[in-house]
């Protein structure tokens, strides 16, 4: 289905055995409720298993697929580009955006019954799912409303608290946003540590420590991802031969790229294409 940019929003639901949906979106994002059964969740090379009642939060530009556990499971999703939070946005939260986009994309988390945001993603979906299938008067409004209430309690989640050592963090992830924005332009190019060690004038040692510490991965680590992430993208929605894909994606060779790429998704290039035509 075509997204609508002047409302920017959609809501979509899906059932069955085995792939129930896959996907990339460059710029919306997605929350996701599952409403029976188990899926096996995979966001870029992050999988988890959720089960009814269950939310996930699925980042822009980066590929997604679902698949149903033992038997049949189903989900619903809100689709939304993130454009309507960002423009919302002063200068000061476009920077809390930015570690919101960081954090979120390094630690896919299942929001279960206990979790502290959980009664609000279950309140504003709801809600946003009933004015989207009546389209009452006016139901864009308080769709966009529990849009705005959904995102501020993820922000307020994935961007941490006022305690010192949530502080530390954001101020080293704001500190690193060149060296972030760098692998992401660049991870189809080949990169140093050393280099991105002095774009923050710091050495080697401590870079990787201070990178470590904040995002959650090595630099070679957060690389390799971003290089799969791409590499999973061209696989979802092309057909170039994988190794040429090895080549775009940043990798030294195609044998390289076949040991990362089973290490990261527990499969081969090619049985992850296979799976993707299978569930067509």
């Amino acid at each position: 289905m075509a997204e609508d940019y002047r409302f920017p929003f959609r809501m979509y639901s899906a059932r069955g055995n085995g792939v129930i949906t896959e996907g990339y979106h460059e710029k919306s994002v997605e929350i996701v409720e599952i409403t029976s059964g188990t899926v096996n969740f995979q966001i870029g090379t992050d999988t988890v298993e959720a089960v009814a009642g269950d939310f996930l939060y699925v980042p822009s530009a980066l590929p997604f697929r679902a698949a149903a556990g033992e038997g049949e499971a189903s989900m619903r999703a809100m689709v939304f580009d993130s454009d309507i939070i960002e423009a919302n946005m002063e200068n000061f939260d476009t920077e809390i955006f930015y570690m919101f986009y960081i954090q979120s994309r390094g630690r896919v988390t299942v929001f279960r019954s206990e979790h502290p945001i959980y009664n609000t993603l279950r309140a504003s979906m709801d809600e946003a799912y009933e004015e989207y299938i009546s389209k009452d008067v006016c139901y864009k409004l308080p769709i966009r409303a529990n849009i705005y209430l959904i995102m501020t309690a993820l922000l307020r989640y994935y961007c941490g608290t006022k305690e010192e050592l949530d502080r530390m963090i954001y101020h080293n992830v704001m500190r690193l946003r060149p060296v972030i924005d760098y692998i992401s332009e660049h991870c189809g190019e080949k990169i140093y540590v050393e280099l991105l060690a002095d774009m923050i004038t710091v050495s080697p040692d401590y870079f990787t420590k201070m990178f470590k510490d904040s995002i959650g991965k090595t630099p070679i680590d957060y690389i390799n991802t971003a290089r799969i992430n791409q590499a999973l993208k061209l696989l979802l929605t092309t057909d170039i031969p994988v190794n040429e894909i090895s080549e775009l994606a940043g990798f030294s060779g195609p044998n390289y790229f076949h040991k990362i790429f089973k290490q990261y998704m527990n499969t081969s290039p090619l049985g992850y294409r296979k799976i993707r035509m299978e569930a067509k």
